[in-house]
């Protein structure tokens, strides 16, 4: 009796084994087909600092290769800084950093724009009291925003192809 207690074990565990490495195929047959997908945009020449920072951090992700470009992204930036906080006995002043990313997906073939949409992030900087050090600060939290942006595009245009496969 126990040895069969041990085989109905065993058998129930190699039936669950079986079913959920048959999910994990299923997934990872999509991951691949969106990633081939996002691999095919292009995205365009960047003209500013920032612009060049989402560019490059895009297409780190994206594993973008130009031969097979399929798509066009086309994106723009747009930076609003707004102070929060001053504090006159130290000259110190707080800023909120609002930085925002319009992008359009087209494909190249047919020139329709496939998606569009528009993300934005905020940071606060310049907790210091110099002028020259505030000014870095706000620079560098634009610079992390616009590569959070980056990463967020390609997070939307990876959920877009996943929900949209025939595009």
């Amino acid at each position: 009796m126990l040895w069969a207690k041990k085989q109905l074990y065993l058998t129930l565990w190699c039936i669950i084994l079986l079913f959920t490495s048959c999910i994990g195929t299923i997934d990872s047959r999509n991951d691949v087909f969106v990633k081939d997908k996002i691999s095919q945009i292009t995205a365009q020449n960047p003209e500013s600092h920032i612009e060049l920072l989402f560019y490059k951090q895009f297409n780190h992700i994206a594993r973008n290769t130009p031969i097979s470009a399929n798509y066009m992204l086309t994106y723009s930036l747009n930076v609003s800084n707004t102070q929060t906080l001053s504090v006159t006995q130290n000259s110190s002043n707080l800023k909120n950093t609002f930085v925002t990313v319009e992008f359009k997906l087209k494909n190249t073939r047919t020139g329709q724009l496939i998606h569009q949409g528009s993300i934005n992030s905020e940071a606060t900087s310049g907790a210091v009291s110099g002028l020259y050090a505030q000014e870095k600060s706000e620079k560098f939290a634009q610079e992390r925003l616009a590569i959070l942006l980056a990463q967020r595009v390609y997070q939307n245009l990876y959920l877009y192809f996943l929900e949209n496969p025939d595009n």
